[in-house]
């Protein structure tokens, strides 16, 4: 007998969710790599990461790009400012990030940190007691109505599907009226009625059971002894399995962050997936735009290590023209170039073309002598390679727009600390962004930046949001300004204007490729002139001279830097955030004095 999953549940059964995880597949070819590298087999069965001291501090820093479940940017933030490095902070910090609940956020953090704090409601002690009194699992929703408002569980449990929309039985509406009538009953006041059923819908939308948290959570420590122990077989699993939360160029420049050398493509070295070892990761045939599936296949069959040279490549692989003129330009074909350029092996392709000896492995000894033509240069070959590949395997790719980024004197992201609650200009590539909704429903975006020196965490507020988003449809690269604030010791940049530097009026490199043709179109687009109506235009306003943007110093009599004017710059964002500091009497979090974490899923 078959059931689909809402029958099942109608019917009285368990119903559980299998989830197909790509993080499993990443821990099992790391744990294969290291394997095969060492001779060390890792048994994650058995192993314990919660208590190995490397990878709680990569936890305890938020240095968890590539670690499943908490990497994305709230959880890395979150991991820096509560210094999570436990098995139940991990647990309580993934649960709590959910869209409406910043303001319990704080308030956690605030008591993590030693501040005193009573519940809302003593009937609400014990029920709350290892979250600090805040909220945080999909059951202290359920235990919550039947503490404090007398509810039935499975009327408690009706709450939380209403909250999720997940075939609530009634309207939210109702549940609110029976909440209420049930708690004034039992004597509680309306002012403390009120302030817990906001608690309660601060988990609309969506939000975690428990057990969800603490299963994921011993996947991720699992991911992240890999990244503390074996960083080249973890970060080249990550990218060997389509990455996870980023674009692939954000992980191949942690990789560079994490002191692992990025190796190009080779036809003799490289397979379809990126492999690594030591400090070194190769890149795949995977990335590699251009490249047939018919040629990835052929590579694949002849295995590594098998092409003497340029000639060999072109008469046995079996490659067509147009794989192996991808291969020379991302640079797969230089250790078998035996001192020919790559323009030159190019010339041999196409002078191949219009002669009898298509193919010939004695081509190269046959015909007229190859034109010296000279080697790309640095700029070009790495252009290249990022059209080709989507990042650059020697440089980070803002290095492309290095001169260009001369004329404006910008704060790198490893300098963020020494300026807070200061206005500076920041430039970077869009890694990933997440447009939400604030309390009064107004879009808002929460945007990652790569400067190649790290990564920048950003807010868009709704004004901001309305006038610049539209301009973040690809990498980039992008100025920014923006005020440096600071939170429990992280730091983060309010932006109060954006630009596209390709954008910019004055002379500039080549932007890189668009990930839509939409996107492409709308870059190679005529730039308006100033004031002429609202858009890409925008971002063609005149750069004032160098001099007339200061960089930020750490003195506060700093003058504010500006971008360009334009029509439809953004003015203005709404009042900043102050400054929060752990207090110098407790400089480390503390648990509540409940030492065990219940793993109860609710059904």
């Amino acid at each position: 007998i078959q059931f689909e999953k809402d029958g099942a549940e109608d019917a009285g059964l368990v119903k559980i969710d299998l989830l197909g995880n790509r993080s499993l597949a990443v821990i099992r070819d790391g744990i294969r790599a290291v394997a095969a590298h060492t001779g060390k087999q890792i048994d994650y069965t058995s192993d314990d990461p919660d208590s190995d001291p490397a990878t709680r501090k990569l936890f305890s820093t938020g240095s968890t790009m590539g670690v499943f479940y908490t990497e994305s940017p709230a959880s890395r933030q979150l991991c820096a400012k509560s210094k999570a490095e436990t098995y139940e902070l991990l647990v309580l910090n993934t649960s709590i990030i959910r869209p409406a609940s910043n303001k319990y956020i704080r308030i956690y953090l605030e008591r993590l940190y030693g501040k005193p704090w009573e519940p809302l409601h003593e009937c609400l002690r014990d029920t709350l007691a290892e979250t600090f009194g805040v909220m945080v699992y999909q059951e202290d929703v359920v235990n919550v109505c039947a503490a404090f408002a007398g509810m039935p569980l499975s009327t408690g449990d009706g709450v939380r599907k209403a909250l999720s929309k997940k075939r609530p039985t009634k309207a939210l509406a109702a549940y609110a009226k029976e909440f209420a009538e049930g708690a004034l009953k039992l004597g509680r006041d309306p002012a403390t009625i009120e302030t817990v059923w906001h608690m309660v819908l601060s988990f609309a939308g969506y939000s975690f059971c428990k057990g969800h948290s603490c299963s994921y959570i011993k996947v991720a420590q699992h991911s992240c002894y890999l990244r503390a122990h074996h960083p080249a077989e973890f970060i080249s699993a990550v990218l060997a399995n389509g990455g996870g939360f980023y674009r692939p160029f954000a992980y191949v420049a942690e990789a560079r962050r994490m002191g692992l050398r990025i190796l190009p493509p080779d036809v003799n070295a490289s397979r379809w997936e990126t492999h690594g070892h030591d400090d070194w990761v190769r890149i795949g045939f995977q990335f590699v735009n251009g490249l047939s599936s018919k040629g990835a296949e052929a590579l694949g069959r002849w295995g590594g290590g098998v092409f003497e040279s340029f000639a060999d490549l072109r008469g046995h692989s079996g490659l067509s023209t147009e794989d192996i003129r991808t291969l020379i330009k991302v640079g797969a074909c230089d250790s078998i170039a035996n001192g020919l350029t790559r323009p030159q092996m190019l010339w041999v392709i196409d002078a191949e073309k219009t002669t009898a000896s298509h193919r010939d492995p004695q081509f190269l000894s046959t015909c007229p002598s190859v034109p010296l033509l000279p080697e790309y240069t640095d700029d070009r070959r790495r252009r290249t390679e990022y059209e080709l590949l989507g990042f650059v395997t020697d440089h980070h790719p803002m290095a492309l727009y290095e001169e260009e980024l001369k004329r404006w004197r910008t704060v790198k992201s490893t300098e963020m600390a020494a300026h807070v609650g200061q206005t500076v200009l920041m430039a970077g590539m869009l890694t990933s962004a997440k447009p939400v909704s604030t309390a009064k429903d107004e879009p808002m975006e929460f945007a990652t930046f790569d400067d190649g020196h790290g990564l920048v965490e950003t807010v868009l507020f709704p004004a901001v949001y309305r006038a610049r988003a539209h301009i973040l449809f690809d990498q980039g690269p992008f100025l920014l300004r923006g005020k440096i604030e600071e939170e429990f010791g992280a730091v983060t940049l309010t932006v109060l204007d954006v630009k596209r530097v390709d954008r910019l009026r004055t002379p500039s490199p080549p932007g890189p490729l668009s990930l839509s043709g939409e996107g492409e179109r709308r870059r190679r687009a005529p730039l308006p002139r100033q004031g002429e109506g609202r858009g890409e235009g925008a971002d063609g306003g005149e750069i004032p001279d160098t001099q007339e943007i200061p960089c930020a110093a750490p003195s506060s009599s700093s003058p504010s830097p500006s971008l360009p004017s334009s029509a439809d710059s953004a003015s203005g964002a709404p009042p900043s955030r102050a400054s929060t500091r752990p207090p110098a009497a407790s400089p480390s979090p503390r648990l509540p004095s409940r030492s065990t974490t219940s793993c109860a899923t609710s059904a």
